[in-house]
């Protein structure tokens, strides 16, 4: 029964359709194929021209880029000062100007990927200073000193092949160097040949083919890894190129093989790119076409109608129900379930997407519960972090009333006491009506009052009766009055002032607390603005303001929290903000 599954499934079935469907499009292309492996080949050898083209210019570019680089040190003046003032400059200078065309040289290096190393030789000295971190200036290497220098035509090819190495090499002198004279510098820029090589091997096909450049004078060639072919063997085929005719294609024979040629010569550096290809890889499979034509020219076009019936039966039917159900999926329908009996490829797609809806249901809800459980512990953690600072202040305040006998003072201050110990202690609610919470905060107030006395006056505006029954997350203003004392306010001798008040403003009642006290200095107002940007729990101590905010955005999310201004002319401002639902101010 094992075969009798196989064809259960679609594939054979979709197979079996494409081959009846190929077989009337061949027949149709039969005269086709001649015009088409014509103009093929002329768009294969066109295409082919181009890359060489494109790659000749960007050596060209890239080789000319350097020669420019090369030609700015000839008015250097740290080489010049080198070169014609080394007897009298200090040692320092010299330093100076050693390290700045050493600096030079590892900049020349860094910016073209086809450059490898770089130095300039001083033969006045016997030095050369190189683009190497290791050695900076050392001895002239003697050989590869006079290999650079010994340039056939310096104006025209100025690449040199050394010890399997390619240069490019500037001799700069005065004068024309004559019975064996020294230039005044030489700069020698080693091509990377492992870049080279990387570009000839973009051209192969199929792992056949390859690609060289050549000297102007045929001297030498290098060649990519994947190269077939040495140069010796193609020295004959391309002669001719000129400056007048600096393209040439053809094709060869070659160790009995056909081959289609490219080659381009650059006007600038004289190198010529040469690209070749055999002609089996690039047309061979063309040839194949006829035979099959006649092979599938029997099929009539009546098979074109049963297969778009047939096809409609098998794949598009069951990719609509399909589709209906990821509709109803999008349009948030997680209960959706596709009911069939089939046993090919779409009934497993049907089994998976049942599956898949299921677990996406399931893990809908876990995370949710996630979510939800992991806010409440980070608002208990939070809200567990708000301790009072100032018992031990308020112990000494009544310390002092009592040796003072100021009974009254201490019935006052004692009551404003209880009122806030009552209420921190509290604890059993996480969410009271801002009625309570300001007036607690007015009790925290009279208590600093005690302690503070005539330094600071505090202005308290009347709580809206429409905002009295506002439910909000319990300690939100205090910690926030507190910090004013604390921070704010805690250097003030005399004339201190602040002002609680609540504005409504884009739906959200601003709670303004706003003080003449010192100005934040930035690097800490930069810090209080980076923690109060932190989205996501941070397990670390964290200031009266930072908690609030945390605990206003895990309540009401991106519309609640706090906003810390600077006044221009010194002071603070917090404004802290409560959504709220339309009718509660109305």
């Amino acid at each position: 029964m094992h075969w009798m599954e196989k064809l259960q499934s679609i594939y054979p079935k979709l197979l079996l359709s494409f081959v009846i469907v190929i077989t009337p499009i061949c027949l149709i292309s039969l005269k086709m194929n001649e015009y088409g492996e014509k103009n093929v080949r002329e768009k294969i050898e066109d295409s082919i021209q181009s890359r060489v083209s494109f790659y000749s210019r960007l050596l060209e570019n890239e080789f000319s880029r350097i020669t420019a680089m090369q030609e700015e040190y000839i008015n250097d003046r740290m080489l010049r000062k080198l070169i014609f003032s080394d007897q009298v400059i200090s040692d320092i200078e010299r330093h100076e100007a050693i390290y700045a065309i050493h600096n030079q040289l590892e900049r020349m290096v860094n910016t073209s990927p086809y450059i490898r190393s770089a130095g300039v030789y001083l033969p006045s000295s016997n030095r050369w200073i190189s683009d190497s971190e290791s050695s900076v200036i050392d001895e002239i290497p003697k050989e590869q000193y006079s290999a650079l220098k010994s340039l056939r035509n310096k104006y025209k090819n100025r690449f040199v092949l050394w010890d399997n190495r390619l240069f490019i090499s500037l001799v700069y002198s005065g004068r024309v160097l004559d019975h064996g004279q020294e230039p005044i510098f030489v700069v020698g820029v080693e091509i990377d040949l492992r870049q080279i090589k990387q570009v000839l091997d973009s051209f192969a096909i199929g792992g056949s083919g390859g690609s060289m450049i050549i000297d102007s004078d045929g001297t030498w060639a290098i060649q990519g890894e994947v190269s077939s072919l040495p140069w010796s063997e193609m020295r004959d085929f391309i002669g001719g190129l000129s400056p007048d005719n600096p393209t040439l294609v053809k094709e060869a024979r070659i160790q009995g093989k056909k081959y289609w040629l490219w080659a381009e010569q650059s006007q600038a550096s004289g190198i010529t790119l040469l690209s070749y290809m055999p002609e089996s890889e690039i047309v061979g499979s063309l040839t194949l076409y006829r035979a099959w034509y006649w092979v599938l020219s029997g099929v009539s076009l009546l098979l074109i109608a049963l297969f778009a019936y047939w096809i409609f039966l098998q794949t598009h039917k069951p990719m609509r129900i399909l589709m209906r159900a990821l509709q109803k999926v999008e349009n948030g329908n997680w209960k959706v379930a596709i009911h069939h009996k089939r046993q090919d490829e779409f009934g497993y797609l049907y089994i998976q997407f049942n599956s898949m809806v299921s677990r996406i249901n399931e893990l809908i809800h876990e995370v949710y519960e996630q979510k939800y459980r992991a806010n409440l512990s980070e608002l208990r953690q939070l809200q567990s972090q708000i301790n009072p600072h100032f018992l031990y202040n308020s112990f000494f305040i009544l310390y002092r009333m009592a040796k003072n006998e100021e009974n009254e003072s201490i019935a006052r201050f004692t009551s404003y006491l209880g009122r806030y110990f009552q209420f921190i202690t509290r604890t059993h609610k996480a969410k009271i009506r801002l009625a309570e919470e300001v007036d607690f905060s007015q009790a925290y107030v009279e208590i600093q009052s005690f302690r503070f006395e005539d330094r600071i006056t505090a202005r308290f505006e009347q709580l809206p009766a429409a905002y009295a029954d506002l439910e909000v997350p319990k300690l939100i203003l205090q910690p926030v009055i507190e910090n004013v004392y604390q921070h704010g306010l805690r250097d003030t001798i005399d004339g201190g002032e602040f002002e609680v008040r609540f504005e409504h403003r884009d739906g959200c009642l601003v709670i303004v607390i706003e003080d003449n006290g010192q100005e934040m200095p930035t690097a800490e107002y930069e810090e209080l603005k980076r923690k109060l940007q932190v989205t996501e729990w941070i397990d670390a101590e964290t200031t009266g303001l930072v908690n609030v905010h945390r605990r206003l955005r895990l309540e009401y999310g991106e519309r609640g929290g706090i906003v810390f201004n600077r006044a221009p002319g010194g002071g603070n401002q917090v404004l802290l903000r409560i959504p709220i639902v339309k009718d509660t101010a109305a």
